[in-house]
């Protein structure tokens, strides 16, 4: 009997499964990111191909999240005050909403539950960032991301209307860890990104100090059904967090304000 994961086992084996790929504009930053001659105005006509994105980062220079008191109306002002960095960071990351969308309804359901999933595990991460004194952005980014590897599950769910939603689902929690570093590795991101999906959920993971991947873990873990909810004692990357596991839900409560306004001001 074909099952979802023996179809998808099959397709990377013989190298003709389908992965996703970097939305143009996402494609264009990384190729110049890197560039010692990239300015201001060349990141602002490559933003501003994308007007969702343009008005999402003017409306984050607005807002209480990064503590602006004069008024951005202008893309390039934008960008000078946030940062090259962080508008290019936050840039690729918002574009990739655009691939979370599928032309079969039930399909559509499930990328929109991972997309809201994976934008709240990145508004955690982005706040935990700034306590664990690693980059927001990049925080944010390796939130974003830590399930792309479900994407080529559910494209391939799509072609044949044979599996159920339960088996769907079955699969995607089982081999999205693999898919996602497949796809991370493609997209040629670094290795504090591209690793995360594989070892987010390891709890007992050890490093010597806290990692992006360690923010992953705490913030998906924070926001898991309360069944599926690791107590976090057990959780190795609270203690790297600097927290003890009995005020872990003190700690969340003075950081609610920042977390509910990262999800309204990145929400798109």
């Amino acid at each position: 009997m074909r099952t979802l994961a023996a179809d998808i086992m099959k397709a990377i084996e013989h190298d003709n499964l389908a992965l996703p790929t970097l939305p143009e504009i996402a494609l264009r930053i990384r190729q110049c990111e890197n560039d010692p001659n990239l300015d201001i105005i060349t990141l602002t006509r490559i933003i501003e191909h994308d007007p969702a994105t343009s008005a999402q980062l003017l409306r984050i220079a607005n807002s209480p999240l990064v503590r602006r008191e004069v008024k951005v109306a202008d893309l390039s002002k934008a960008i000078s005050l946030l940062g090259m960095n962080y508008c290019a960071r936050v840039a690729i990351s918002l574009s990739t909403r655009q691939l979370f969308n599928s032309k079969n309804p039930s399909s559509e359901i499930r990328m929109r539950e991972i997309w809201q999933h994976s934008l709240e595990v990145a508004c955690h991460c982005y706040v935990l960032a700034d306590k664990a004194k690693l980059v927001p952005e990049e925080a944010f980014l390796a939130g974003l991301l830590h399930k792309i590897g479900a994407l080529p599950i559910i494209a391939m769910a799509d072609k044949e209307d044979c599996y159920s939603l339960e088996e769907l689902n079955t699969t995607i929690e089982k081999i999205h860890p693999m898919l996602g570093e497949s796809i991370l590795n493609h997209w040629q991101f670094p290795r504090s990104i591209a690793d995360i999906p594989q070892n987010y959920c390891d709890q007992y993971r050890y490093m010597s100090s806290i990692d992006l991947c360690d923010l992953v873990t705490i913030a998906h873990n924070k926001i898991c059904p309360e069944d599926k909810r690791l107590p976090w004692s057990d959780i190795a990357a609270i203690e790297r967090m600097g927290w003890h596991a009995s005020t872990v839900d003190e700690e969340f409560n003075l950081l609610a304000v920042k977390i509910e306004l990262a999800y309204d001001i990145f929400e798109c």
